[in-house]
């Protein structure tokens, strides 16, 4: 059940969250396919697809992120910006164009290839952060009872596909699946 809610309280900005359901936590492998999908349309690094579309080269929105929240019996893909209002409707366009192409393009091997070392160099970073890191295990040893290694992780992560990628963004990315709340 999808949505669209528009809010006006008056403001100069527009913060927008774009979003739908997702794997949870317990659905291997699909939980790890969709946490590097939001980390390729919108993770930290300024070449992620939509920032690189709608900041770096349009400067349409002031920030753009997207985030994957697991729960046990669900998760949340969101993607979220600010903007201002004139620039709304071609940022919602955009991101719906950019959606679109990743659900019927698979990436090329030579592309994903580069997404996965992208991804593993920032767990290696954050694995630098001690409190963040010992939350995290004790995160996974209350879900699964165990910790996984870092040989495990990475192996988790060059086992993710094109056709993996794709299939994941067809199921969360159909335009049915996509749920709006826009604050102006």
């Amino acid at each position: 059940m999808s949505f669209r809610k528009v809010i006006d309280k008056r403001h100069h900005e527009v913060n927008a969250v774009i979003g739908c359901k997702a794997p949870s936590l317990y659905e291997m492998p699909d939980r790890l396919v969709c946490a590097m999908l939001a980390n390729i349309l919108g993770g930290p690094a300024s070449n992620s697809l939509l920032n690189k579309e709608l900041r770096e080269k349009r400067g349409w929105v002031y920030g753009i992120e997207c985030s994957y929240t697991q729960y046990a019996d669900t998760g949340i893909f969101a993607i979220s910006f600010g903007c201002d209002r004139s620039n709304l409707p071609d940022c919602e366009k955009t991101i719906g164009r950019i959606l679109a192409s990743v659900r019927e393009t698979p990436f090329t091997e030579a592309r994903l290839k580069a997404y996965r070392k992208q991804l593993l160099g920032q767990l290696a970073i954050s694995s630098d952060a001690g409190e963040a890191q010992c939350l995290s295990m004790g995160k996974s040893m209350l879900s699964w009872g165990s910790i996984m290694t870092p040989e495990q992780t990475k192996a988790a992560i060059e086992a993710i596909t094109p056709a993996a990628l794709q299939a994941m963004a067809q199921k969360l990315f159909a335009p049915d699946n996509l749920s709006s709340l826009i604050y102006l």
